[in-house]
């Protein structure tokens, strides 16, 4: 048995001032207020020093450190990740990689897993392959043209219960063929409305299948108006009044993949359980510092492509976590849920990670008051 004391213990809607936590192998045992647990004697004890204690933090869309690609070297990457309290990541592949590219790093990642830090891999996020091709790094998109099944069974039949969620674009012609070929074949693969000028119409006609997410919101393409003058509704707004999507954020430092004011928006009309933030990081691809005449600005987390355009970013999701806080006020409780208990949902492990509950997973971390992280447990195992 071991014993966090001298703590606050973060909650899903709460947090225990002076709380421990007890926790035993890979299980979190009992977490209460110190004045309602006995600390069993023989129990090896952790005094956090009055730090928070909150569960491991859920990265559901990351491509890679700043220096390498998950799909290519998945330990280094989760090596780089648990050091900032991630302890479930969804390592993504985007639309620029070919179906053997995404197969031979389907295989690394699930290699990986098996062992160490590699235990934080959880899955894939496929971004792509069927977005509308306006994303990043545009000139190495490989998934154009017409949507052919020839083309994706073998990468659906391969990636069948390892392919967390798919991001598509609603509007493509032919898409909807595939995505009930994914969902035959894997009724609970996530959908996620990716890089697209899709109407809520198109958004709507696809919810059956399992549509349950927006990529990065505010940053994937706006849907055309009905006249000069007039804004369209698209995947934006739909995600905005559907209460069942979540939207994803990239939240950096400076506010510029969605503005301060937009995330409050955001956050305010979701509500806190529907809203999840994401890092989208990427390595580094580029030296570039501003790209002001295409109306892009530049911020220190965040990454370009080849043409100087956001591809991404370089935040981790403690960073991510004290962002948001800073952009819209709201406190370490829901930034922490946005990164841990939120996510878990969508992914249906919640009665394994996302908070701190007896009978869970002991993946567990150390935070100041901004979310730096001090110690990570990973499995009941102090890795950090």
């Amino acid at each position: 048995m071991k014993a966090i004391v001298n703590t606050k213990l973060i909650l899903a809607d709460g947090i225990i001032w002076d709380g421990i936590l007890l926790y035993e192998g890979n299980k979190i045992i009992e977490v209460s207020s110190a004045s309602d647990i006995t600390v069993p004697s023989d129990a090896e004890v952790l005094d956090a020093g009055g730090l928070y204690t909150a569960p491991g933090l859920i990265d559901i869309h990351n491509h890679g450190s700043e220096k390498e690609l998950f799909c290519d070297e998945p330990l280094k990457c989760a090596e780089h990740f648990i050091r900032h309290g991630e302890t479930t990541i969804l390592p993504t592949f985007y639309c620029s990689l070919n179906r053997e590219q995404i197969l031979e790093g389907a295989k690394r990642v699930r290699e990986a897993a098996k062992t160490g830090v590699g235990r934080i891999l959880h899955g894939l996020y496929m971004e792509g392959p069927y977005m509308n091709g306006n994303g990043s790094n545009q000139k190495y998109i490989l998934w154009g043209g017409k949507i052919q099944k020839e083309e994706y069974a073998p990468l659906v039949e391969e990636l069948k219960g390892y392919a967390k969620v798919w991001a598509v674009d609603p509007a493509r012609e032919g898409i909807e063929e595939f995505i009930r070929y994914v969902h035959e074949k894997d009724s609970n693969a996530i959908f996620s409305m990716g890089h697209s000028f899709a109407s809520a119409a198109d958004c709507r006609k696809i919810k059956k299948y399992g549509l349950r997410l927006q990529t990065h919101h505010g940053d994937s393409g706006k849907a055309p108006g009905f006249a000069q003058g007039t804004i369209g509704a698209g995947c934006d707004e739909y995600t905005l009044y559907d209460p069942d999507i979540y939207a994803e954020l990239i939240c950096d430092e400076n506010g510029i993949h969605v503005a301060p004011d937009m995330l409050k928006m955001v956050v305010r009309t979701k509500g806190v359980e529907r809203i999840i933030l994401i890092t989208d990081a990427m390595p580094l691809s580029g030296n570039f510092t501003n790209n002001e005449e295409d109306g892009v600005a530049y911020g220190p987390d965040l990454n370009y492509d080849y043409e100087g355009h956001l591809a991404g970013s370089h935040l981790t999701l403690d960073h991510a976590c004290r962002n948001i806080m800073k952009h819209t006020g709201y406190g370490l409780c829901h930034a922490v849920r946005f990164a841990t208990l939120n996510p878990a949902r969508l992914l249906g492990i919640e009665d394994q990670v996302g908070s701190l509950e007896a009978g869970k997973t002991a993946n567990i971390i150390l935070i100041d008051d901004m979310v730096h992280v001090k110690r990570v447990i990973l499995q009941g195992e102090i890795v950090v």
